[in-house]
Formats: structure tokens, sequence, C-alpha cells
């Protein structure tokens, strides 16, 4: 598995990607990995890659504001607006957690 990730990793921090599909095929080919990862990885086919390799097949991302954090309630008077020195404090605070 190792390899799988060292050549992913090595094809996403090239500056040029591969020029050719010959290239490509040539640089799978050339990885010591098992038969049906080499297949996933010239079918491009990033779903059966996962799967092979273990990962989770779904990712998710959440921000949830922290327990003692009050929003204020919005009356609709705009005479109390946050300075915008309000804003960026809320939003690196909330960045921590």
């Amino acid at each position: 598995m190792s390899n799988v990730i060292a050549f992913l990793e090595a094809l996403g921090r090239e500056a040029s990607p591969i020029e050719s599909e010959v290239e490509y095929i040539a640089s799978v080919e050339a990885l010591d990995v098992d038969d049906q990862v080499r297949h996933a990885l010239l079918a491009r086919d990033a779903g059966k890659l996962g799967e092979l390799l273990g990962a989770r097949p779904r990712m998710v991302c959440a921000l949830m504001p922290a327990d003692d954090d009050e929003r204020k309630d919005d009356d609709g008077d705009d005479d109390d607006k946050d300075s915008p020195d309000d804003n960026r404090e809320s939003v690196s605070r909330r960045a921590i957690h």
C-alpha cells in the first residue's frame, strides 16, 4: 500500500503532470503492487482503489460552534451591527475549535 500512496503523492507533487498515457501506464506497470490495485490505477478508478486500500467510503467535514458560544439575536435593527474587528475575532476563535 505504501508504494501506491508514494506513487499518488509523487503524481500530485509534480509541477507538470505525466505528459502522456504511455508514461502513466509505464509508471503504473513499474509499481510493485497487487494486480487489482494496478488495474484500478490503470482504469483511474478512485472508488475501487480506495476500496482496495481500505479507505473510508465517504469523508465529511462539519464545523460546530462551541457550547458556550452564544449567537446574538438579530432583531432587524441595523444600529447594532458588529464592527469588522468583532467579525474577525469570531472567525479566528471558531477556527481554533
